[in-house]
């Protein structure tokens, strides 16, 4: 897999964004989603969001009227960045369930991006109803694309059982791929959850 990945310039986590689809349009991510979450005073509080998992492109439309134009016409990118105009309300109005939608779709024409702001509306019900499941799928679609942090964000959706079985030697899987990219957290959390997960036995093979 050819995934994404930079040199030297870092995230909150290490995260390298010196590559295309990490670029300057890149704004660091646990704000949009996260900002207005409260920790949650008990000790069996839902495990940590996916959208701890760095970064994703922002940039809106400057001119909302072609984006519209290039997304009919099958621009995934140009969806993408509608979505983000009505998402932030910027040049648009504010309407995050129509961002969602255009996010939705700019996913589905393969904009890794997208898929990654897709799952974040389901993942903390941005505009649509809350929905893990498909919160996990639009990562591991925007892993599939090589997104780097789609593979992050799946990987902790699988570490915590977030729409999917909970499956720490799958979630290590897809932290190794996002370590390989430059996310050191990536790699801690990889070894750690190897180290401590427990041995699955098939009692069906020799």
């Amino acid at each position: 897999m050819g995934i994404t990945g930079g040199a030297e310039a870092r995230s909150f986590f290490g995260w390298s964004l010196q590559s295309p689809r990490l670029c300057a349009s890149c704004v660091l991510l646990t704000l949009l989603f996260a900002c207005d979450r409260k920790p949650k005073a008990d000790a069996d509080a839902a495990p940590a969001p996916s959208v701890v998992s760095i970064a994703v492109a922002m940039d809106h439309c400057e001119d909302v009227a072609f984006c519209q134009k290039k997304c009919d016409e099958g621009n995934g990118g140009e969806c993408r960045r509608l979505g983000v105009s009505y998402h932030l309300g910027k040049g648009a109005p504010k309407d995050e369930t129509r961002a969602a939608a255009l996010y939705e779709k700019a996913c589905a024409l393969k904009s890794a991006t997208g898929c990654v702001s897709a799952g974040q509306m389901f993942e903390f019900a941005h505009g649509v109803a809350s929905d893990f499941a498909k919160a996990a799928q639009y990562y591991k679609t925007a892993c599939d694309l090589e997104y780097v942090p789609g593979c992050y964000n799946y990987a902790i959706m699988l570490e915590n059982g977030r729409g999917v079985p909970k499956d720490e030697w799958n979630a290590a899987y897809y932290y190794d791929i996002a370590c390989r990219a430059g996310a050191k957290q990536a790699c801690s959390k990889a070894q750690e959850l190897r180290a401590n997960a427990p041995i699955v036995i098939d009692a069906g093979r020799d």
